[in-house]
Order: C-alpha cells, then sequence, then structure tokens
C-alpha cells in the first residue's frame, strides 16, 4: 500500500457504506462459522456485491477491510473465479 494513498470509499453515501459494511461482517462470519450452505450463500452475496465495491472503495481500502476482517487472499481469489454451484 502506497504512504500517501488512505483508505477511501467514493459514491456511496454514508449510509450505503454502512449497509455495505454491515453486510461484509456477515458473510465473513457466515464464511468463517457457517454451515456449508451458509458459505455458500456467502460467497454467492460476496459475488454480487464485488463490482459495487470495486467501484467504490480504493486499494487503501481493500487491503485494510481484508485485514480487519481476516479475509486472506486466497478466499478473494476463491471467490472471484471459482464456480460457486
Amino acid at each position: 500500500m502506497n504512504q500517501m494513498e488512505k483508505p477511501n470509499i467514493q459514491g456511496l453515501d454514508q449510509l450505503d457504506t454502512a449497509i455495505l459494511l454491515q453486510k461484509m461482517v456477515v458473510l465473513n462470519g457466515m464464511l468463517h462459522y457457517g454451515t456449508a450452505e451458509e458459505k455458500l450463500r456467502a460467497r454467492m452475496e460476496f459475488k454480487e456485491l464485488q463490482p459495487i465495491m470495486n467501484r467504490a472503495l480504493n486499494l487503501a481500502a481493500m487491503e485494510q477491510a481484508k485485514q480487519e476482517l481476516s479475509v486472506s487472499e486466497e478466499e478473494i481469489s476463491n471467490t472471484k473465479s471459482s464456480p460457486l454451484y
């Protein structure tokens, strides 16, 4: 992460940002502690939210979120490219 770059969210108002954050916390819990069905649902939900996050968050915000949510690069990569069915 560039030392000059700070986490930033663009294009979402405060309510949308708060809702997205809460969704990510719930999905993270489902991925880590859920049943197989809950994990599958969380991956599908994450896949739907990913375009919104990619437009709204800069790289520094994504890195900070991964660190704070304890999400590995492997988990994100698997969600992006693995078939979910």
